[in-house]
């Protein structure tokens, strides 16, 4: 009788069957489950590797190094956007030429802004942190003792107009102190007088039209007629063309820097006599011809302001050069930088 009860107690071999298929199941089902959820996050993490890869590494690349002061792509996007909004020039409506070129002069005015910051010192020249604190207070309209709440709203206000991390906005407002100081230093060491030219010239965007210019002015004709017949009016930056004229006057003045007046024609000037007219001189771009003319030149003229002003830009412009020999300065902003730069601001 016992043993009957024994036997009764023991599962079925069929339920132990049915048991052991629904542990497999089961099992099968969790391996499935699991797997498939691997094979998603694996997915998923492809697609933010690639991610990462294409669009968030590229902005963590150094694109220019001056001395130990380094700029990200990013930065320099953040920079080109502030640029956009200060300078009309690349605004909203700017010419596709106009922002083809942004990146570049980004990158020209980031490399200055480092010069700057890195060999400012070897002028004795510094900027201190109440420097900055005042530049910050004076471009909000805040008075010198005001408390400090209100100047930390501010102070907040230009960093997130800026589009501007904290401290890159903190480097520019330091580097364009420094710039004022530097260029402040060069004009107290301005000589009293130097060789100045007094003279004119025209720009014209063909060659034949500014060689028979040259005819035309060394045969006598009235240079104000010759550029209303041939020349072209050009506001640049870069060029102290006047834009309402094709002929553009040239008060005295020293020799002054390229982005002031072109080289080739203050080579001309500074060694022609009163009068003379220049053959066609084309421009660094290859893109306009001048004809200069020369009215007078004084080889000891007294400096006035706003000459001394021109020495000043003259010379913090070669102290800028000469630190290309003695600052690591690399430039390794490509071509793809350049593409990518502008579909992310536009």
């Amino acid at each position: 009788m016992a043993k009957s009860k024994a036997q009764a107690a023991r599962p079925p071999v069929e339920r132990r069957h049915r048991s052991a298929h629904a542990d497999t199941e089961r099992w099968t089902r969790i391996l499935i489950l699991g797997g498939a959820a691997v094979a998603i996050a694996l997915a998923v993490g492809l697609i933010a590797f690639g991610w990462y890869e294409t669009h968030i590494k590229p902005l963590s690349k150094t694109v220019l190094q001056v001395g130990t002061t380094r700029y990200s792509l990013a930065h320099l996007e953040r920079r080109m956007k502030l640029l956009r909004t200060q300078d009309p020039s690349y605004g909203q409506l700017a010419s596709r030429n106009a922002l083809l070129v942004l990146p570049d002069v980004t990158i020209g005015l980031l490399e200055r802004e480092g010069k700057l910051l890195e060999a400012a010192s070897e002028l004795q020249i510094t900027v201190t942190d109440e420097d900055v604190a005042a530049e910050i207070r004076n471009r909000g309209g805040l008075a010198a003792d005001v408390e400090a709440s209100t100047y930390a709203a501010e102070f907040k206000k230009q960093v997130d107009s800026s589009g501007l991390k904290q401290g890159e906005y903190l480097e520019m407002i330091k580097a364009y102190l420094l710039g004022q100081k530097v260029r402040d230093y060069f004009r107290f060491l301005a000589p009293a007088s130097e060789a100045q030219v007094r003279g004119q010239y025209i720009t014209f965007d063909e060659q034949t039209k500014a060689t028979t210019a040259v005819q035309r002015l060394r045969a006598g004709d009235s240079p104000q007629q010759v550029a209303t017949d041939l020349g072209i009016s050009v506001s640049s930056s870069s060029s102290s063309t006047s834009a309402a004229s094709p002929l553009a006057p040239i008060d005295w003045t020293p020799r002054a820097d390229a982005s002031a007046l072109p080289k080739d024609i203050q080579d001309f000037l500074f060694g022609a006599q009163p009068n003379q007219v220049s053959d066609a001189i084309t421009s660094s771009g290859g893109s306009f011809f001048f004809v200069a003319q020369l009215l007078e030149r004084d080889d000891n003229r007294a400096l006035d302001d706003t000459g001394k002003q021109t020495v000043a830009v003259r010379e913090v412009n070669k102290w800028m050069d000469s630190l290309d020999t003695k600052l690591t300065v690399k430039n390794s902003f490509s071509t793809s930088d350049r593409t990518r730069a502008l579909n992310d601001i536009l």
